[in-house]
């Protein structure tokens, strides 16, 4: 249970670096190959791990890490796309709807009572907004309606892994599961990008360009799904999903450090609900879990 709680601290700092690493990326540069060439960099990586089966996937794992697949794609793609309209504390800011949006999924999808974690999870997601400001978004609606889509897409993405997990196989490790969800997702973006000949979006990727996007597909995408399949076997996938309001925080540590200004008073109050509301889940989360 710790082990689980530890890999989503983690978990929570690398998201809040990737929303700063992806918006250094060229924002001229085509978000869908871009995107399909970081999800299939990052299954390249894991592929040992998916070789080491004794079998091959059959249809039906197949078809659930298709479905995966899609919604890990929407998610990265509409992020990419919306940082060439809004800035990173924007989309972390969308971002905050996301652990109360899991929730939804896991009451529709794995029928459970989710209301006495709804309440803490509230209570993180106010301080996520007080901590991040509202005042100093832009509410650009092209890019708070696509990322909207990306966010709703993360969050049917861990109550689905389990909901799926009878197709996906039982005994499947972290690493397998989420190498064959990344894999999918990459093949279908880069399938879409082959009939859209947009590939060509990418001539003028620099190598700056391509390190920020290894240490995307490594740090933010290979590790953060490979800590989120870790967790979900232990904890819940909404209170998973909650470590995001840490990654929020983080977030706005890092900005405060980068840009030597202190966070104002209403955001330090922010962080103590966050703090709150996330020690509220962590109690909860053990007899939850006890419960099945």
């Amino acid at each position: 249970m710790l082990n689980a709680h530890a890999s989503m601290l983690l978990w929570a700092l690398l998201v809040a670096l990737s929303f700063f690493a992806a918006a250094e990326v060229n924002p001229a540069l085509d978000a869908l190959p871009l995107t399909a060439l970081r999800l299939l960099l990052s299954a390249a990586m894991f592929l040992p791990f998916l070789l080491r089966r004794p079998s091959l996937p059959n249809g039906r794992a197949l078809t659930a890490h298709a479905v995966l697949g899609f919604l890990l794609a929407l998610y990265f793609g509409s992020l990419f796309e919306a940082l060439k309209h809004t800035t990173a504390l924007d989309t972390a800011l969308l971002y905050v709807s996301v652990p109360l949006l899991t929730l939804a999924g896991e009451r529709l999808l794995l029928r459970r009572s989710v209301l006495q974690r709804l309440w803490p999870t509230l209570v993180a997601a106010l301080g996520a907004l007080a901590l991040l400001g509202l005042d100093r978004a832009h509410f650009d609606a092209y890019a708070y309606g696509l990322y909207g889509l990306g966010c709703l897409a993360m969050a049917l993405y861990a109550p689905l892994s389990q909901c799926l997990k009878p197709w996906l196989g039982e005994q499947r490790s972290a690493a397998s599961l989420a190498c064959g969800n990344l894999l999918a997702g990459g093949l279908l973006l880069a399938l879409a990008s082959t009939l859209g000949q947009r590939w060509e979006g990418l001539r003028g990727v620099s190598t700056s360009d391509f390190a920020w996007l290894l240490y995307l597909a490594l740090s933010a995408t290979l590790a953060t799904f490979w800590l989120l399949h870790r967790a979900i076997h232990s904890l819940p996938p909404a209170t998973v999903i909650a470590y995001s309001y840490l990654s929020g925080l983080f977030a706005l540590l890092l900005q405060s450090a980068w840009l030597d200004h202190a966070p104002a008073p209403l955001a330090w109050a922010g962080a103590l609900l966050i703090l709150f509301g996330m020690a509220w889940l962590v109690r909860l989360s053990p007899a939850r879990v006890a419960k099945g």
